[in-house]
């Protein structure tokens, strides 16, 4: 069976990134004549203790190697690691979204998607690698001084981050301190000046992935017809397809969410999760911005949201509409203007205040003198006395003042439900559902029961 060339430098990153970790480090070598300390910073550099000592030996001749202290870094053991397998066959597809490029300037476009891709990544396979670094140093002080800014890196171990790419699944592994060799001076033989190496173990665990698979997706995000009236009933005789006809009336492009409840709250359209949370699959807060991106963008002023009140989701009979915009404040939210023709009939008219009569009368600092045509919701039963002129009404209620006395207008006792009015303090709609008093439209609205027209 043949096989097509792939090499990825895998393992070359990993290195890499191993080596990069003891970058940085410096030495006091003195000071100068101003008392001032001079400090070097130690190179680092791959190669295993042989080809370290063969270069020391050769008195630095060749590449211009530095005297020491310097650092090595070399692999020891590349191994299996059996204990990490999992399904080899196991394979996962994410999407990557590109955003969209103008063609003239090439720049790119905010809030616009571009070209879609499909990543299909199979499973990788573990290994684990062993590593030594050995720290060069002519003296015990310099090593010390190099032991103790490294060995409290790692307690035990850090972590090493490959590279960027957000669909690698195996860019994440960690360095793990495993042993410590305190000297040895028996390298080089047979100069003069033996030099002092300490050399540290580390322990990698690894992935190799396989090629992935990548297709770009030529998938229809929004479907947006233009539908045209006309007087011409009988379409299917078929018709002069140039012809001309005047635009009454166009529809919007549809999105529902099967995934997403929609809480409606002050005016205000607030994108949950399916659990009724505010987390995204990320860890983060969802904003309407990333539910938005695969679907187009939103219209201020023109897209509109719908919420079902019909305990049936295919009738749209009751369906409150809204105008939606940005909430400059809070990219969980969209503010809803509502379309107040889409809004159940007052069936109680307007009430001009929501009162607990036990606490606020007429003419007091609460609530104005009583004046003919005047109506509240009481939420108490009334007191008694002459605060209510003597008037009974119970919780509930709604009371209205005909000149001479309060009177009940509506009696809750006698009613099973569906009564409505506006109460004009805070301008919002109030359904009566034979218990109680609630807004005839907010709450949390399930899959299915919300959608927007884009």
């Amino acid at each position: 069976m043949s096989h097509s060339y792939f090499y990825d430098q895998q393992t070359r990153r990993y290195i890499q990134q191993f080596i990069r970790l003891f970058s940085g480090f410096s030495v006091e070598m003195g000071k100068r004549d101003d008392n001032t300390t001079v400090y070097q910073t130690v190179p680092v550099r791959y190669g295993d203790i042989s080809r370290m000592a063969a270069h020391v030996l050769r008195e630095n001749s060749e590449n211009f190697m530095s005297a020491v202290p310097f650092i090595s870094c070399y692999v020891t053991e590349f191994t299996i690691a059996p204990e990490r397998r999992s399904n080899h066959n196991y394979k996962n597809t994410a999407q990557v979204y590109e955003k969209a490029v103008d063609p003239v300037t090439g720049d790119y476009i905010d809030g616009e998607v571009g070209n879609t891709y499909s990543v299909e990544r199979y499973q990788p396979v573990p290994y684990n690698m062993t590593f030594n670094v050995d720290i060069w140093t002519s003296s015990t002080e310099q090593k010390l001084q190099l032991l103790e800014q490294i060995l409290v890196l790692y307690n035990p171990s850090i972590n090493i981050h490959t590279n960027s790419n957000h669909v690698d699944w195996t860019s994440l592994s960690y360095v793990e301190l495993t042993n410590v060799t305190w000297s040895s001076r028996s390298i080089p033989q047979g100069i003069d000046d033996q030099l002092e190496i300490a050399t540290l173990t580390f322990s990698v665990p690894i992935f190799i992935s396989p090629p992935a698979k990548v297709q770009r997706q030529n998938l229809i995000h929004t479907i947006i017809n233009q539908m045209h009236v006309t007087d011409d009933g009988a379409l299917d005789a078929g018709w002069d397809l140039t012809e001309n006809f005047s635009a009454q009336t166009t529809t919007h492009s549809i999105v529902t969410f099967e995934q997403y409840r929609c809480k409606f709250l002050d005016n205000r359209a607030i994108i949950l999760n399916r659990e009724g949370g505010d987390a995204n699959t990320s860890g983060g807060t969802l904003s309407w911005e990333e539910v938005l991106k695969p679907y187009g963008d939103l219209r201020e002023g023109v897209s509109q949201i719908r919420f079902r009140r019909s305990n049936d989701v295919t009738d749209a009979s009751l369906d409150i509409i809204g105008y939606l915009s940005h909430d400059p404040t809070d990219t969980q939210k969209l503010i809803i203007t509502v379309d107040a023709d889409t809004l159940p009939n007052n069936s109680q008219g307007i009430v001009d205040a929501i009162v607990d009569p036990q606490r606020a009368y007429p003419g007091d600092s609460n609530l104005p003198v009583a004046e003919a045509g005047q109506r509240y919701l009481v939420l108490e039963d009334l007191p008694g006395g002459s605060a209510w002129g003597g008037a009974t009404a119970n919780v509930n209620d709604i009371i209205q003042y005909n000149g001479t006395s309060w009177i009940v207008s509506f009696d809750s006792s006698a009613s099973n439900g569906n009564e409505y009015f506006t109460n004009t303090t805070d301008n919002n709609q109030y359904e009566w559902t034979g218990a109680h008093w609630q807004n005839s439209s907010e709450g949390v609205y399930a899959p299915g029961y919300w959608r927007l027209y884009l």
